[in-house]
């Protein structure tokens, strides 16, 4: 899980006619970072550069960082699991 916090006014908004009026799209761009900053965050997120502003090697707006957590999953021992199905009274 990657948790991100942006500032609202350092993106780019782009409106968009939709049937139910206008409504304002961002396109981010989350990257992993080499190393942890001083707050431990793990990720940048930048504006998406259209392919002319990459080919002329723009510099990126920043708008925001975050951080990814992992999760381990609970590995159980056959022993619990053998445990559990002998504690059910199957008639089969």
């Amino acid at each position: 899980m990657i948790v991100i916090s942006i500032a609202q006014e350092d993106i780019n908004w782009k409106p968009v006619q939709t049937k139910s009026g206008v409504k304002h799209y961002a396109s981010l761009v989350i990257d992993k970072r080499k190393e942890k900053d001083n707050y431990e965050n793990t990720h940048t997120v930048a504006n998406n550069q259209s392919k002319e502003e990459r080919a002329e090697k723009a510099k990126k707006q920043y708008c925001g960082n975050g951080k990814e957590y992992n999760f381990e999953k609970k590995e159980y021992s056959n022993a619990v699991n053998k445990q559990e199905n002998e504690d059910l009274d199957l008639p089969f």
